[in-house]
Order: structure tokens, then C-alpha cells, then sequence
């Protein structure tokens, strides 16, 4: 094991707590684009493509990322390894974990070119796809299976990245590829074309974004080699070691996020896998900036406890769980009041009729546990205590699976989203938290209390102001007036929870990136 780094190495406090908030400010750009841009988009690709084609591009990605299976946490494990290593300062170790994953993903990226090329001629049998696009549904999956073939060996070096905790130019790579792929959308649906024209523009971005990764990595780790010699059995032993408990959660969480749409996919029509998707994926473009905190956490958690510094790995997951879930609020107060309203003026009345009743119940599990709980699994992960985590969430989507299966022919989509709601609650909302508390030492009811109440309290009086102006004031019949509830929903919310929900020192870092005042601003609240 690698000896500990001298307190001289040892990074200030102050320092630390700027570079993680540095980190998820980086993110949290990338997230703002990624909803800007998807609100915009969504309703156009809808209108442009038919429920029924906008339902089999969501089924594609849905299939696609089942092979993610085959990844058996190696990428978890290198974002783990390359920060206790940076952490050490053994950039030979980094080189050796860096190589010999990417001998591994490389015969892998030949087994899974091989599955692509048969599945594309036999999937569209187990899938309610209209016969007039079967034939393309088949091309969309070969395209986009045997690009994702390549781009396998390339993630390992954004996972290196965040294990760098350089999230900064990730984040700047994704803002990029996103507004260019999705400026492309936009002008192949314009010309005339289809989802073909859509899967080449994805592939060719998603190469260019992996490649761009690669520069940003070499910028930053310098003494980068590549050569068979750092090609170590040991070090894939190791790997592997930490990575198959990681496979059992990245995996159970693949299922948990895609079983669902494909499912669907194959009880109902093509088309319900959209109505399905949609609110899930209004629901995600929040959660994308829950799971960038996550990352940074996970990296950091790794980083402290290779230093040594488990006094803050505590602070650490009750600060990113509660700044998390209080991101998520105010899309929680707008949608819990407006939510038929924003689907209906978005993409129309199928959807509203189809979509809006899954709100509910999928708002508040994802608030409660994807937003107030997601870096709680990325702590067990940092500190190398998921096995039970992974062991948990294997469980939780067996029994999805197995819900789904019963429940979908029978309560079709709302049925599903309950299946999912009720077992996320009860496995990462109420037992993850507790194998946290287990690890750390701490009161289960201290830290979910740490976690929610402030953010809860503070939500209160905004739901009710939203309630009141949406009987009184602003009924949500435009969007003027859906943009005017939103903006005072989230103005009054963020305003209060600056305050009752942050940190006086974050609140001081937070202040001194705004642009010319930000100075005046953080030395006002200094203690």
C-alpha cells in the first residue's frame, strides 16, 4: 500500500473546500447548458420526429447502455485509483492503472463490436416497433452500438480526469460537443432528415468530445506513457478487486435507470417509451447536476482518506447531500404546482396526458433520494465501503425487474414509475444513508436531519407562496406566465436558501466568483 503524503503535501482546508466548490460550479455550467439546451430541443425533435420515433431514438440509448455492463467498474476504479495516486504523488502507479485498463477495454471493444453486429439483425423482433421503421430502427443500433464500441477505451481517460479532479475541462468539453451536436439536431431536422442523420451527428461528437478529453488529460498529468510494459497483472487484479463491487452497483443502477424504457418498449407501443422518458428526463437534467457533485465527491472522499483526514469526509457528505438537495427544490415546488402545464405548452397534449401523471410520484423519490442521497453512494465509493451499497441496489433491481414485468401490462406507465419510486425510496433513501452513518460514526437520524430540514423549512413557505399564486395570480395558461412563476419560485427559494441552507465559508467562496463586486461581497460575510 502506498505510504501517506507528509502533512507538508497536504493541502489547506481552505483550499480544498475552494476547489471542490470550484469543481461543482464547473459542473453545474455544464448542467445549466444541458437544460437549456434540452427544453429547447426536446419539444422540436418531438414535433419534428412523431411520438412514435421520438420513442424509439429513447429506446435506443436505453438499449445501448446496458453494455456499460461489460465495463465491471474499471472506470470507477480508475477515477479511484489515479486520486489516492495523485493524492501519493506515484505518477508511475497512475501510468500503470492508466495502461492497463486500456488493454482491458480494448479486447473488450472487440467482444462488444462482435455483439452489436448480431443484435442489430435480431432486436427489432422483442420490440413493438411499427414495420415501417424496423429497418432503421436496426441501422440506429448498429451505428451507434459499434461507435460506442470505440468510445469505450477512450472514457478511461475522462475517468482519469475526474480522478484529477479537473472537472473544470471535462465540463468545458461537454458544454462544447452538447451546443454543437445539439446545433446540429436542429439543422439535419430542419433539412428534411431523420435519425440517421441525428445518430451520425451523435457518434461524430461523442468521438470528438472523447478526444478533446485525451488533450485535456495530458495537460494535466504530463508524465502520461503509454506502453505495454505499465500493462501490469497486478495492478489489473487490484483493479478488478475494487471494480467488481462497483460493477454490482454501476451495474444494478443500469438496470434500475434503463429497465423501464426497454420494458415498456416491449409491452407497449413504441410511443409510451417517449411519454415515459419525458418527465424522467425533465427530471434528469436536475439530477445531471446532483451526479456532477457526486463526482467531485467521490474523488475527494478518496483523496481525504488517503491523506488521512476522515474528520472531514463527514462534513464532506453532509454538505454535498444537503447543496444537492437544495439544488433540486425549486424544480421541485415549480413542477409539484405546474407540472401539467409546463408538459402541455412544451410538447403538446399527448404528452400532458400521458406524462403529467407521473410526476408526482417520481418528484419527490428523486428529490428525497437521487438529489438528497446520490453523493451518500459516491462517499461509500471514495471511501471503499460499497460492497453493501452494491449488494443493496442489486436487490432493489431484481425487484424492479421483477415489478415491472408484473405491473407494466397491467397499470401500464404510471405503474412503473410507482414500482421505481417506492423501491428507490426504501433502498437508497432510507438504507444507504444508514451504511454511511455505519462507516462514519454517526447518528442515522443527526445526519439525515444535517441533510434535510434546513432545505425542507425553507421550502415551505415558497410552496405555499406557488400554491397561492397559481390560484390568485399567475394560473400558468403561457409560457410568459409559466416563466414569471418559475423565475419568482426559484428567486425566492435560491434567496432564502443562500442563507439557511449554506455554509457561512461556502457562502464566502460562492460570492467571490461573481464578477467585479464578488470581492466586496465575500469580505462582507466574512466571520
Amino acid at each position: 500500500m502506498a505510504d501517506l503524503p507528509t502533512p507538508q503535501q497536504t493541502p489547506p482546508p481552505a483550499s480544498k473546500s475552494k476547489r471542490f466548490l470550484t469543481n461543482v460550479l464547473w459542473n453545474w455550467v455544464g448542467v445549466g447548458t444541458n437544460l437549456a439546451v434540452g427544453l429547447v430541443l426536446s419539444r422540436y425533435v418531438i414535433h419534428k420526429l412523431g411520438d412514435e420515433r421520438y420513442g424509439i431514438w429513447a429506446l435506443i440509448f436505453s438499449i445501448l447502455d446496458y453494455f456499460w455492463f461489460f465495463d465491471l467498474g474499471l472506470n470507477t476504479a480508475v477515477t479511484n485509483f489515479c486520486a489516492r495516486f495523485e493524492a501519493s504523488h506515484e505518477p508511475e502507479k497512475i501510468n500503470e492503472v492508466l495502461n492497463t485498463g486500456l488493454f482491458y477495454f480494448s479486447v473488450l471493444s472487440l467482444v462488444i463490436g462482435a455483439l452489436v453486429l448480431t443484435l442489430s439483425r435480431h432486436v427489432d423482433a422483442f420490440f413493438q416497433v411499427s414495420p415501417a421503421y424496423r429497418s432503421e430502427f436496426s441501422t440506429l443500433i448498429l451505428l451507434t452500438g459499434l461507435s460506442w464500441a470505440v468510445c469505450i477505451v477512450l472514457h478511461i481517460f475522462v475517468s482519469a480526469l475526474d480522478g484529477f479532479q479537473r472537472f473544470d475541462l471535462s465540463s468545458r468539453v461537454w458544454v462544447l460537443t452538447l451546443v454543437l451536436r445539439s446545433t446540429g439536431y436542429f439543422v439535419v431536422l430542419k433539412m428534411g432528415y431523420g435519425l440517421l442523420a441525428m445518430a451520425g451527428l451523435y457518434v461524430f461528437f461523442q468521438f470528438t468530445g472523447y478526444v478533446l478529453n485525451f488533450l485535456n488529460l495530458r495537460s494535466v498529468f504530463r508524465p502520461l506513457r503509454f506502453s505495454f510494459v505499465y500493462v501490469r497483472w497486478q495492478m489489473f487484479k487490484e483493479i478488478v478487486s475494487y471494480g467488481i463491487r462497483s460493477f454490482l452497483a454501476n451495474a444494478s443502477d443500469l438496470t434500475l435507470s434503463q429497465s423501464a424504457p426497454v420494458l415498456i418498449g416491449h409491452f407497449k407501443r413504441a410511443e409510451f417509451v417517449g411519454y415515459y422518458q419525458l418527465p424522467a428526463k425533465l427530471l434528469q437534467y436536475a439530477v445531471d447536476a446532483v451526479a456532477r457533485i457526486g463526482m467531485v465527491t467521490r474523488s475527494s472522499a478518496a483523496e481525504l482518506t488517503a491523506m488521512g483526514r476522515h474528520d472531514a469526509v463527514l462534513d464532506l457528505a453532509v454538505y454535498s447531500n444537503r447543496y444537492s438537495f437544495t439544488l433540486f427544490m425549486p424544480l421541485v415546488l415549480m413542477l409539484l404546482v405546474y407540472g401539467e402545464e409546463v408538459i402541455l405548452h412544451w410538447v403538446g397534449p399527448a404528452f400532458a396526458a400521458n406524462s403529467a401523471p407521473l410526476l408526482p410520484v417520481l418528484l419527490l423519490a428523486t428529490a428525497l433520494v437521487t438529489a438528497g442521497q446520490f453523493n451518500s453512494s459516491s462517499l461509500l465509493f471514495g471511501l471503499n465501503r460499497h460492497g453493501g451499497y452494491a449488494r443493496a441496489v442489486t436487490v432493489e433491481a431484481i425487484l424492479n425487474v421483477i415489478g415491472m414485468i408484473i405491473v407494466i401490462p397491467r397499470f401500464g406507465i404510471l405503474g412503473a414509475a410507482w414500482v421505481a419510486s417506492a423501491l428507490m425510496l426504501a433502498v437508497r433513501g432510507i438504507y444507504t444513508p444508514y451504511l454511511v452513518c455505519q462507516n462514519l460514526n454517526v447518528s442515522f437520524f443527526r445526519f439525515l436531519r444535517l441533510i434535510y430540514i434546513r432545505p425542507l423549512l425553507t421550502a415551505a413557505p415558497v410552496l405555499l407562496l406557488a400554491y397561492l399564486m397559481k390560484t390568485l395570480w399567475i394560473p400558468g395558461q403561457s409560457w410568459p406566465g409559466l416563466i414569471l412563476a418559475g423565475a419568482v419560485i426559484s428567486v425566492s427559494y435560491s434567496v432564502l436558501a443562500f442563507y439557511t441552507c449554506i455554509e457561512p465559508e461556502h457562502r464566502k467562496v460562492i460570492l467571490g466568483r461573481i464578477p467585479v463586486v464578488g470581492g466586496r461581497l465575500s469580505a462582507a460575510v466574512a466571520p
